[in-house]
């Protein structure tokens, strides 16, 4: 026996795949803030897609003769300076708010992970380039370069979260760069190194699945904070343009007739906080969990 030698032990296994969104959903069912936040950011979600099924008023026409009528029957949430029905344009606006937030996230998201990862895993030269161009961006508060962008290129839908995604990509890029840099430290890359695993596969089979957790829970709270600041682009009419329905939009036009109709300020307002309330609450319950330093505090 002892001439057909050792058995070599296995390589340490890397905690990707099925694995890995399993324990996202663990963590969900653990932590009651995420569930709370998914719950209602989900209810949101369905909500704002069922909006074009629902029988609503047109929340673009105008109809004077009930302009700033008070919640009735007819208008639950009452109407604006123009008659357009608030309910209606309070859900109408969930949708331009999600898309704009959602999308902003995504493509911030996209632009940090190619960031993040060159800093993280390209070597020095790469690093220090990376990192000083989100230096630079990051110089800029998100609301005041969305503000600056906005100024140049106009305001819509679209430059709005071109904005938000152009001054928000550095804190994902930053983020995911932390993660990659201790991922990479990690036994199972080490041994794929050894075992004659090239640069990009391990990168691309290791270092990245185990590296994006962070990033769930920022993309989270990223999603609220495009929200508030499409809200606040489109109070100053720098965002959505009349007459398409913002939370922003409605909540600067509500200012003018605060006196005649207070109750204009309350829909929107609500709106607002409620969904972001809802992804910062998911964001943060998912940050919680997957920050080792409060997770050795938990269990200490």
């Amino acid at each position: 026996m002892d001439n057909l030698g050792t058995i070599p032990a296995p390589l340490p296994a890397s905690p990707r795949g099925p694995a890995f969104f399993s324990g996202i959903r663990r963590q969900a069912n653990e932590n009651r803030l995420v569930a709370v936040g998914a719950a209602i950011a989900l209810a949101i979600i369905i909500m704002a897609a069922l909006v074009p099924l629902l029988p609503l008023a047109d929340p673009l026409k105008p109809d004077y003769e009930v302009g700033l009528s008070a919640p009735s029957a007819a208008h639950l949430l009452g109407t604006d300076l123009h008659g357009r029905d608030q309910l209606s344009r309070v859900l109408w606006a969930s949708r331009t708010s999600l898309t704009v937030g959602i999308t902003a996230s995504l493509v911030a998201l996209i632009i940090g992970l190619v960031m993040g990862g060159a800093a993280g895993y390209g070597g020095r030269v790469a690093d220090a380039a990376a990192m000083r161009i989100a230096d630079a961006f990051l110089s800029f508060p998100v609301i005041l370069g969305a503000i600056a962008f906005m100024a140049v290129f106009g305001p819509g839908i679209r430059n709005v979260f071109m904005a938000i995604a152009f001054f928000g990509w550095p804190v994902f890029a930053r983020v995911f760069r932390s993660s990659v840099l201790s991922v990479r430290e990690q036994s199972y890359v080490s041994a794929s190194k050894g075992v004659g695993g090239g640069s990009f596969y391990i990168f691309r089979r290791h270092v990245l699945p185990n590296s994006v957790q962070p990033l769930i829970a920022y993309a989270a709270m990223s999603v609220a904070g495009a929200i508030l600041i499409e809200s606040g682009l489109s109070f100053i009419n720098l965002g959505i343009q009349r007459p398409y329905p913002s939370w922003g939009l409605m909540l600067g036009e509500a200012m003018g007739q605060i006196d005649q109709a207070p109750w204009l300020l309350i829909a929107p307002g609500a709106a607002i906080t409620i969904t972001t309330m809802a992804f910062f609450l998911m964001g943060t319950g998912l940050s919680r969990k997957t920050d080792p330093r409060i997770q050795g505090r938990a269990h200490s």
